[in-house]
C-alpha cells in the first residue's frame, strides 16, 4: 500500500511582540515516503523525480551540498545529518519528506521536514528541519527528538524581523490522518509562532489535478506571500535585524539538540 500522500490545511503566523501581526492561508504539502519515489514517478502522470513534470521532486533542490544521484543517496544524507546532529536511536527505518516540490519549473521552500520512523516501534522518533532563507539562499538544519522535543537555540538568520538570539520551542505531532506542527520564538517571552494544521489526502492523479487547478504554483505563491507580509511588517515599523554575517558557508548545522 502506498503511504505517500498530500497534506492539506492551513498555515498560521502570529507575531505578538514587538508588533502585533497575524495571517493565515491555505497550504498543501507533499508527504512522500522516499523509498516510494521511483514507483510514484512511474504511476503518476503529473509527478516525476527525473523528467520534466508539473510536480517534480528534483534531488538537487534538497541537501544542495551533497552530490545526490539517487533516492538512496538522499536517504543516506538525511540519516547522516541526523546522526551528526545528535540522533542516538538506530536509524534503520523509513524516511518521509514533508514539504513543497518544484512546480511549473519553479522551486522555493522556506522549510522542508524529514521524518524518521523507527523500524521496530513504527513510531516517528526524529524530525530534521531543513530551513532556507531568502534572498541569501542558505540552508540550516535542526534536529528534533520527537520523544522529548527539547527547546533549540536559534543559530540561523531567517526573518529580518526576528533577532538571532532567540530560543525555538517545538510542538510536533505524530503524522497520521492529521498532522500539526508549531514553532515558537522566545526571547524571555514569546515573540512569534508559526503553525500548520493539516489533514491527509491520497496522492493520486486526481488529487494532483485538483491541487494544480486550485493553486498552479504553490512555490511561487509562498515566495510572493513572504515578501507581501514583510512589507506589511515594515509599514508597521517592526524592528529590522540585519544578517549577522557570521555564516561561513551556505550550509549551517545545529548541534544543540538536547539543550
Amino acid at each position: 500500500m502506498i503511504e505517500s500522500a498530500i497534506y492539506q490545511g492551513k498555515v498560521h503566523h502570529e507575531r505578538v511582540h514587538p508588533t502585533q501581526h497575524s495571517f493565515e492561508y491555505a497550504l498543501s504539502l507533499f508527504w512522500l515516503k522516499l523509498d516510494e519515489l521511483p514507483h510514484l514517478t512511474k504511476s503518476l502522470r503529473h509527478f516525476s523525480i527525473s523528467r520534466l513534470s508539473f510536480h517534480r521532486f528534483k534531488l538537487s533542490d534538497y541537501f544542495v551540498h551533497k552530490d545526490l544521484n539517487s533516492t538512496c543517496d538522499l536517504i543516506e544524507a538525511i540519516k547522516e545529518r541526523m546522526v551528526h546532529l545528535g540522533a542516538t536511536s538506530a536509524l534503520d527505518g523509513d524516511i518521509f519528506f514533508l514539504g513543497q516540490l518544484r512546480s511549473m519549473g519553479i522551486y522555493f521552500s522556506p522549510v522542508n521536514f524529514y521524518y524518521h520512523r523507527n523500524e521496530e516501534s513504527q513510531v516517528f522518533d526524529y524530525m530534521l528541519a531543513e530551513v532556507s532563507n531568502t534572498p541569501w539562499n542558505e540552508k540550516h538544519y535542526y534536529l528534533v527528538d520527537l520523544k522529548q522535543q527539547h527547546d533549540t537555540q536559534k543559530t540561523f538568520h531567517v526573518s529580518p524581523f526576528n533577532p538571532i538570539d532567540m530560543t525555538y520551542k517545538w510542538q510536533v505531532s505524530q503524522p497520521d490522518e492529521r498532522l500539526s506542527l508549531a514553532l515558537s520564538c522566545y526571547q524571555e517571552h514569546r515573540h512569534f509562532t508559526a503553525s500548520i494544521a493539516m489533514k491527509k489526502q491520497p496522492l493520486t492523479d486526481r488529487t494532483l489535478r485538483a491541487l494544480t487547478l486550485k493553486m498552479p504554483s504553490t512555490t511561487l505563491f509562498s515566495l510572493i506571500g513572504i515578501y507581501w507580509q514583510a512589507l506589511k511588517l515594515f509599514i508597521k515599523r517592526t524592528p529590522v535585524y540585519g544578517h549577522p554575517g557570521s555564516i561561513q558557508s551556505h550550509v549551517q548545522e545545529n548541534n544543540n539538540v538536547t539543550k
